[in-house]
């Protein structure tokens, strides 16, 4: 009798949609820098735009706020310090943020990284 593997580790990797897949597939054919002048930089900038589009329009948000990011740890860095920032920034008094520490080390070593360098203070909830 063969069994089916069940893969259950989804918070580091998880299944690619077969639409993401083929769609990235497409643009590992092509080459071109999106910030280059010639026409493959054009196609590959017109292919980032449209990507934009298509995911601002489906989250419901406008283009010019979403970000790309290589991947969860420089999201986590990114969301962390930006939401910190705007905070301070409206009330400088509002430096705090809850945790719980079990949360990933890319929003723990960030959120230390913001306490040693911008002031913040760090609460620590039980889980």
């Amino acid at each position: 009798m063969k069994t089916s593997a069940v893969y259950l580790d989804h918070a580091a990797t998880t299944d690619l949609n077969p639409a993401a897949l083929a769609a990235i597939t497409e643009q590992y054919s092509r080459t071109g820098n999106p910030s280059s002048l010639h026409g493959a930089g054009r196609r590959a900038n017109r292919a980032v735009d449209d990507a934009r589009q298509a995911i601002a329009m489906a989250a419901g948000a406008h283009s010019s706020e979403l970000i790309f990011t290589s991947g969860g740890t420089e999201s986590d860095n990114l969301a962390l310090k930006g939401l910190f920032w705007n905070r301070v920034a409206a009330n400088e008094q509002a430096r705090a943020i809850v945790l719980t520490g079990i949360e990933h080390h890319a929003v723990l070593d960030t959120a230390t990284w913001l306490q040693d360098h911008e002031n913040a203070t760090l609460l620590w909830l039980a889980v």
